[in-house]
């Protein structure tokens, strides 16, 4: 098994409570990334979504209500995790996994979806690799990593949330781009959300604010938001030797 940065032994810092207010604040910061998915798959419900990592399971929850035909696959390596994900589907399957160098029997996905992932990598060009062989030709790549260019990093500086020893691969907004189009990779979108490191735009009143822009904007092109936010397709070329 390849170097990991999951602490099994402690306990897990993205067990996420499940409340009807916290799944709201869930959806409303996951509107960008729901927001691609709708306008990717159009009228197709039937369409296959990889996300890797699911964490406590939201994301894939979400989709199943909403995209109940759709083939759903959910990559884990927590076993907690793994568990939590599971009680919250009917029908999408997680899997035991590892982001750095997973192998789905050649399966191929219209989409696949890493949220808060690759900032725990220590070889996040390995999670790329399988992300080209697991993407169908046109296929859409989502993901989201802390932005260390944000405001709220910027102001708190050490104290800044997205400074933490699991997250060994934190890079800067400008170098995400770069760094997907050299695996491969074409930029449709680099964004980032908002305020939501700021623990006094984050708590009411002025959490309004900060939650009013993600429920109606999600995330927007600047440097400066909380979370990087990246679509990014195959090249024609990467596409083509995806088929031979």
């Amino acid at each position: 098994m390849k170097d990991v940065s999951v602490d099994i032994n402690s306990p897990s810092y993205y067990e996420e409570p499940d409340s009807k207010l916290y799944r709201f604040k869930r959806k409303l910061s996951l509107k960008t990334t729901l927001k691609t998915i709708r306008r990717t798959v159009g009228n197709d419900r039937t369409f296959s979504l990889l996300e890797i990592g699911t964490g406590s399971g939201f994301l894939i929850s979400f989709l199943e209500s909403e995209f109940p035909h759709a083939k759903l696959t959910g990559l884990e390596y927590d076993m907690r995790l793994v568990s939590l994900a599971k009680s919250k589907v009917r029908n999408a399957r997680i899997v035991h996994g590892n982001a750095e160098g997973f192998d789905l029997n050649n399966e191929a996905f219209d989409i696949i979806v890493s949220l808060q992932v690759i900032e725990h990598l220590y070889r996040p060009e390995l999670m790329l690799s399988s992300v080209r062989k697991h993407l169908k030709p046109g296929g859409i790549f989502i993901f989201t990593t802390p932005n260390p260019n944000s405001c709220s990093a910027r102001l708190l500086k050490n104290r800044w949330h997205g400074y933490r020893d699991d997250h060994v691969s934190l890079k800067n907004f400008c170098e995400w781009g770069p760094f997907l189009e050299k695996s491969g990779f074409i930029s449709v979108y680099c964004g980032s959300t908002f305020f939501t490191g700021i623990p006094v735009l984050n708590k009411f009143p002025m959490g309004l604010i900060n939650w009013g822009l993600l429920f109606f904007i999600g995330s927007m092109k600047w440097k400066y938001g909380e979370s990087f936010v990246g679509i990014f397709k195959l090249s024609d070329d990467k596409g083509k030797q995806s088929n031979e």
